[in-house]
């Protein structure tokens, strides 16, 4: 599925950290991987040495794994070099690390990391780093909600990132029962748990099985973006996968998305992954 996994480096320590997830999917998957630097207009010695740094330990850890990797450097807007070398490489994959500021605004908006999930042709990888000492998973939390779209891409970028570090995988669903508990909602019993489980989740455990993965299933309750971080620090996760959708990026704008509280207060590095089918 993925053939082609470009890495967005920079001069910031979460990029390489970042760059180590695609460099483990890569081989996963036996796919090229490329690692690529965009120099802007007004990156100064110290900015293009700690680049350059990164990209020659990356390149000489993907080589050492026997993977086909391409180093590309560009000057000029991150933005039109990334989308234009998306296109340029046939890049099915991007890997993405949020910048700090991207965290602190609101909803995401008017980042540089917003516009390339949005525009990119190719599928989006966007990595929270919390923890650049924890980046070989050994516990994989997938919340599930509603009809994510293309749950195939998604089942298969999760089992072969497991699979890269040989981590254990946790679906994880919570629908949302508890916002009026103390207006006389009580919280449901598992059982009653049970039955607001979608037909669409089970489906896509059994994506997971074909990867001769044995994900587990848990359940909770209460608002989707807080129950998923309490289940994370709870279980003591090492990465987060979440979904994303377009629609999802674009209405976040008015009412909020889980997607954006979880970027904020993930208590493990994220994973937010956007699926699409590939545009010309």
């Amino acid at each position: 599925m993925y053939q082609t996994i470009l890495a967005a480096v920079n001069e910031y320590s979460n990029s390489e950290a970042a760059a180590r997830y695609a460099i483990g999917l890569a081989q996963s998957c036996k796919a090229k991987l490329i690692l690529s630097f965009v120099a802007e207009a007004d990156a100064g010695l110290e900015t293009l040495r700690h680049a350059d740094a990164a990209l020659e330990r990356l390149f000489m850890e993907a080589g050492a794994k026997g993977l086909e990797v391409e180093t590309i450097i560009r000057k000029g807007d991150p933005y039109r070099q990334l989308n234009a070398l998306v296109r340029e490489k046939a890049v099915d994959l991007i890997f993405l690390a949020t910048r700090r500021e991207d965290v602190t605004r609101r909803y995401f908006t008017r980042t540089l990391a917003r516009r390339l999930m949005l525009h990119l042709p190719c599928s989006v990888a966007l990595v929270r780093v919390v923890h650049p000492g924890k980046i070989f998973p050994r516990k994989i939390l997938v919340p599930f909600r509603g009809r994510p779209p293309h749950p195939e891409e998604k089942a298969f970028f999760v089992a072969k990132l497991a699979q890269a570090f040989g981590a254990a995988v946790t679906v994880f669903h919570a629908p949302e029962v508890l916002t009026r508990f103390f207006q006389g909602v009580r919280p449901l019993s598992h059982a009653e748990l049970e039955k607001h489980i979608p037909p669409e989740m089970n489906r896509f455990m059994k994506y997971l099985e074909q990867f001769r993965l044995a994900p587990e299933r848990r359940l909770g309750q209460g608002r989707a973006g807080r129950a998923i971080t309490i289940e994370a620090a709870l279980q003591k996760n090492d990465l987060i996968i979440m979904g994303a959708s377009e629609r999802g990026l674009l209405e976040s704008m008015l009412g909020g998305n889980p997607v954006e509280e979880v970027l904020r207060e993930t208590p493990c590095n994220l994973i937010v992954l956007l699926t699409r089918a590939k545009r010309k």
